[in-house]
C-alpha cells in the first residue's frame, strides 16, 4: 500500500531545528553569569545543571508547537511518541562540565531521523554564536558557508579528536587506547564537547575523530553533518569499551583509523 505520510519538506524542517537550537542556545547564554545549580547524574564527573533542563524545555516547546505529531528524544528526559516518522535528538547542552567552568565549548545539538534513519542535524556553538548544519545527501555550512571534510589520508599526518566518559575505570581503558594511538597521529585534541568535535570533522579542523559510549543525544546532530560534508560515520563494537565506538573521518582515513584501534584492541578485526 502506498504510504499515505506527507512529503518532508526538507528546506523549512532544517529551518525549524535552526530555530529550535537556537532557543536552547539562548538559555546558555541567560544562565552563563548566573549562579548555577550543579548537580551528577552518573558519577561525580557527570553534571547536570538547570540550564541542561531549560534548554531542552525550550527546544521542546518550539518543535512540538511546528510539528505536533513527531516523536522527540531529548537526553535530559524528554520521551514523547509520534506518528509521522520523523524524530527528533536532542543534547539541550553538550559540554556540560565546560559550560560550569567556563571552558568555550559547549553546544545545542538537534537531529532529525526518518525512519531511524539520519536526515539533517544543526549543533549551535552557543559560546561562539556559530551554527553548524547539514542535510543528508546535500550539502554541510557553518553560517551559510559551505564546509566540507579534509582530504588527508595519511594517520601519521591526521589532527584527531577523541574524549572521555565520566567512569573513572572506563577512563583507565580509555588512556591505554591513547596511548597507542597518539604515537601514530600528528596529534590529539579533546574538546569535551563531542558534537563540535563532529563538527569540526565536518569543516576541516580535525581530520578524524573517535569516542567511545556516546549517547545517541551526542551523535545524532554532528553526525548528520558530518555525513553531508563528506564524511564516513561508524558505530562499532568494542571488546573493551562502552559501545558503540564512534569513528568519524573521510573514507579512507576513518579505514587507518578504525586499523589502529582493532591494533590497540579497542574494535574488534
Amino acid at each position: 500500500m502506498p504510504s499515505t505520510r506527507a512529503p518532508v519538506d526538507l528546506k523549512a524542517l532544517l529551518g525549524l531545528a535552526r530555530r529550535a537550537a537556537a532557543a536552547g542556545a539562548a538559555e546558555h547564554r541567560r544562565a552563563r553569569r548566573a549562579t548555577l545549580d550543579v548537580g551528577t547524574k552518573a558519577g561525580p564527573s557527570d553534571l547536570v545543571t538547570e540550564v541542561d533542563r531549560a534548554s531542552e524545555a525550550a527546544i521542546v516547546a518550539a518543535i512540538r508547537d511546528a510539528r505536533p505529531d513527531d516523536s522527540i528524544i531529548g537526553e535530559e528526559g524528554t520521551s514523547v511518541a509520534g506518528a509521522s516518522g520523523l524524530c527528533w535528538i536532542l543534547d539541550p547542552l553538550d559540554g556540560t562540565t565546560n559550560f560550569v567552568h567556563g571552558y568555550p565549548a559547549h553546544a545545542v545539538s538537534v537531529g532529525v531521523e526518518l525512519d531511524g534513519k539520519r536526515l539533517l542535524g544543526v549543533v549551535h556553538d552557543a559560546y561562539h554564536d556559530r551554527v553548524f548544519s547539514g542535510i543528508a545527501g546535500a550539502t554541510a555550512e557553518c553560517d551559510g558557508k559551505p564546509i566540507a571534510v579534509r582530504a588527508e589520508t595519511a594517520l601519521a599526518h591526521a589532527l584527531i579528536g577523541t574524549g572521555f566518559l565520566p567512569d573513572a575505570n572506563v577512563r583507565r581503558l580509555q588512556a591505554e587506547v591513547l596511548r597507542h594511538i597518539l604515537p601514530q597521529v600528528r596529534d590529539v585534541r579533546r574538546s569535551g564537547c563531542p558534537s563540535l568535535d563532529l563538527c569540526a570533522v565536518a569543516s576541516g579542523a580535525l581530520d578524524g575523530f573517535y569516542e567511545c559510549g556516546l549517547g545517541r543525544w551526542d551523535i545524532a546532530g554532528g553526525a548528520a553533518i558530518a555525513e553531508a560534508a563528506g564524511a564516513r560515520v561508524l558505530e562499532l563494537d568494542s571488546p573493551i569499551l562502552p559501545a558503540p565506538l564512534l569513528v568519524v573521518a573521510n573514507t579512507r582515513l576513518a579505514d587507518a583509523l578504525t586499523s589502529a584501534l582493532v591494533d590497540a584492541g579497542a574494535a574488534f578485526g
